[in-house]
């Protein structure tokens, strides 16, 4: 019938909210019930990003809604559907650690999708992250995503994403600063809100990627 839109052409970003609010639920009841953040239900509803394939069927489940296969999911971008939407998507990593707003937890698992900044298209292991806490306001904002260059070393100034191993957690976790410098030891960072420096020792040191973008593509 006409003035009847196919469910295959309405975005994903819309079904998923109008499915939630359906279900009575709030973005953050969303968020919890998926063990993800609630700045990643905020980007898939603002056609942002994309559900990750762990994360797919419980989605799916919890909202009684069907989604397409990530070949299709690609055709849905930042402002709706867009057919012949083909840029490759990264996955989008990390939990929010409840006991310290600034730490990400990365338990290997992926939180979603994005479509890969040119610059990122053909990069082995790039990925992308969402910033969390204040400390590093106002160059980067909670909730902002940011995309890492593994294969790009840092400059003293540039901007990274830094894991490590830390007491407590079982996983790795991680966060942004400023790389100062690094020597045979230690790694030299910097917060800015407020301005301190840091070392973190080699030791407990996984990797350092540089950030290369942030916000939207």
């Amino acid at each position: 019938m006409a003035g009847i839109a196919n469910v295959a052409d309405i975005p994903l970003s819309s079904r998923i909210r109008q499915a939630r609010r359906r279900k009575r639920m709030t973005q953050l009841n969303l968020a919890k019930a998926l063990d993800i953040s609630q700045s990643a239900v905020a980007q898939w509803e603002a056609g942002r990003s994309f559900p990750s394939e762990d994360v797919v069927p419980r989605l799916g489940k919890l909202l009684d809604i069907d989604i397409a296969p990530a070949e299709d999911r690609r055709k849905y971008g930042t402002r709706g559907f867009l057919p012949g939407f083909e840029h490759p998507l990264l996955p989008i990593t990390g939990l929010p650690v409840r006991e310290d707003p600034e730490l990400v937890l990365l338990d290997g698992r992926q939180y979603g999708q994005i479509p890969a900044p040119p610059q990122l298209e053909r990069v082995p292991g790039a990925t992308a992250v969402y910033a969390r806490g204040h400390v590093m306001e106002p160059r980067y904002f909670p909730g902002e995503l940011v995309y890492l260059r593994p294969d790009k070393p840092p400059n003293p100034g540039d901007f990274v994403f830094v894991t490590f191993k830390a007491e407590g957690f079982v996983a790795p976790v991680g966060y942004i600063r400023q790389f100062l410098g690094e020597d045979r030891t230690h790694i030299r960072l910097r917060s800015l809100n407020p301005r301190k420096d840091q070392m973190l020792s080699h030791e407990v040191l996984i990797s350092m990627n540089t950030i290369v973008g942030s916000g939207l593509f």
